[in-house]
């Protein structure tokens, strides 16, 4: 996917999300969906249990482990497979795992109410890493599924070969002109499959839609129509009244943590603040390389450009790379691009 019209910003430092679809109970009259049919993209789904989560999860190639976490959140069609534009590519140098997030995809629902937090999706992560077997990997995280790798490398500093950021106001320090995001209907009947096609077609949040091929559409159109996703949107937001009503003097001070989404929110604030400061304070010791969409309209590139001046601070091998013609998804728009860059960086 190398054109004339790309422009690759690199900073070196020397010395230093996917369209909420909900289920409903109209879902019901949908068969599940059958995780078999994934073998046209990404290979055979695999299962593994997480500390008693059944968690869906895709593994390619041989060499160095790298492990990729998806973006999204509940309740969406955001899963493991959103990265099938780019497996293949990494595959080829590292040995992949690809896994569903607690609540996501495949993946059970997380098993309480409680459990509806940013700090439950890192555990569930960090989970999976030591039920696959994994000891030292590459971690590589996008949107969503940055704070979750990051939070593992500073935890965990000898677990983490190299870490990758891709496009993600959730780990990036806090910027008043974020655009905000609407929460989506909690009675939302699943799309049909010439919905969801034209949704993503004509969604801002990608530049090139190459990637979205009719095989790509339908495992999103198959998640859609899970009836999970009707019961975790009505937990989630049970989970988020329950805490307006034990947190008021929060909710007074940050009255926008109280929606569920968000670049900042009740779920996950405590989980971000944490890690920036842990960051702050040394504790991230991975190589770090950050990669962003120039096009990215939920998370303008400048968010980026703000992660790369706080972890140039603290990392030394620390690089910024903008790739001109992206959007949000910006290693399905330019799998190509993107898989080189890690590789380069990584080897």
């Amino acid at each position: 996917m190398d054109t004339p019209r790309r422009t690759i910003l690199k900073l070196l430092a020397a010395g230093a999300a996917a369209t909420p679809l909900l289920g409903s109970s109209a879902a019901k009259a949908a068969a599940n969906a059958s995780p078999s049919r994934d073998s046209r993209m990404m290979g055979q789904a695999k299962f593994v249990d997480v500390d008693g989560i059944r968690t869906r999860y895709f593994e390619g190639g041989a060499g160095e482990p790298l492990v990729l976490v998806h973006g999204g959140q509940w309740p969406s069609t955001a899963s493991a497979r959103g990265f099938a534009p780019i497996f293949d590519h990494l595959a080829a140098n590292f040995h992949v795992y690809a896994f569903d997030k607690l609540g996501m995809g495949y993946t059970d629902n997380p098993k309480t109410d409680a459990d509806f937090t940013m700090d439950a999706i890192t555990r569930h992560a960090f989970g999976f890493i030591q039920a696959v077997g994994i000891r030292r990997a590459v971690l590589v995280g996008h949107s969503r599924g940055a704070l979750p790798v990051a939070r593992i490398a500073t935890d965990h500093p000898q677990m983490v070969s190299h870490l990758v950021i891709l496009d993600s106001n959730t780990l990036a320090p806090d910027d008043p002109n974020t655009p905000e995001r609407v929460d989506p209907a909690a009675d939302r009947k699943p799309p049909t499959r010439e919905e969801l096609k034209a949704a993503s077609l004509a969604s801002r949040q990608t530049y090139v839609k190459d990637y979205l091929t009719d095989a790509y559409i339908d495992g999103e159109y198959q998640i859609a129509q899970l009836p999970k996703l009707a019961e975790v949107a009505r937990r989630f937001n049970t989970a988020r009244d329950n805490w307006v009503r034990e947190n008021p003097e929060i909710v007074k001070q940050h009255p926008l943590w109280t929606r569920n989404m968000g670049a900042t929110t009740w779920w996950m604030y405590k989980m971000k603040y944490e890690t920036l400061d842990r960051i702050n304070s040394g504790m991230l010791k991975a190589p770090t390389i950050i990669i962003w969409g120039y096009n990215d309209p939920t998370a303008p590139y400048t968010l980026g450009v703000d992660l790369m001046e706080t972890l140039s601070k603290v990392v030394a091998r620390t690089e910024l790379h903008i790739i001109n013609h992206s959007g949000h998804l910006v290693f399905a728009e330019h799998p190509e691009t993107v898989s080189r860059l890690i590789r380069g960086f990584v080897t």
